[in-house]
């Protein structure tokens, strides 16, 4: 978008995902590596898979809203068909995470594109 080159959007945008903002996710991974769980210190039970993420989906097309929004320019969109073995909906189930580290991460969509996009002008100097 910011070099003015056609994005591809699959599905012709019917998609949804878990964007999750990447402050909420370092934080999740800080306090798992900080405090393991009585379960992880078993020797029985020395791993454990956690989903770090919003729990919600947001729109595809919704999202790149927020980033033409923030960029001040609108994407020339190709409209492309869903991609083989791809899934329209994704969401991660924070569930385990919220019982075990009392941790939901939650910035919205708005805040961390708003976030991202302010970082990556200042960052590529755009």
């Amino acid at each position: 978008i910011v070099n003015d080159r056609p994005i591809k959007v699959f599905n012709h945008g019917k998609m949804e995902r878990d964007f999750t903002y990447i402050d909420d996710i370092v934080e999740g991974v800080v306090r798992i590596c900080e405090k393991p769980t009585q379960e992880r210190l078993d020797a029985k039970a020395l791993y454990k898979v956690y989903n770090i993420g919003n729990n919600n989906s947001v729109k595809l097309l919704d999202f790149i809203k927020e980033i033409e929004f923030n960029l001040g320019k609108e994407a020339e969109k190709n409209m492309m068909p869903i991609q083989p073995g791809d899934v329209e909906k994704t969401w991660a189930d924070v569930d385990q995470l919220i019982k075990d580290y009392d941790y939901r991460p939650n910035t919205p969509i708005k805040e961390g594109v708003k976030s991202f996009v302010n970082w990556y002008k200042s960052y590529y100097n755009k």
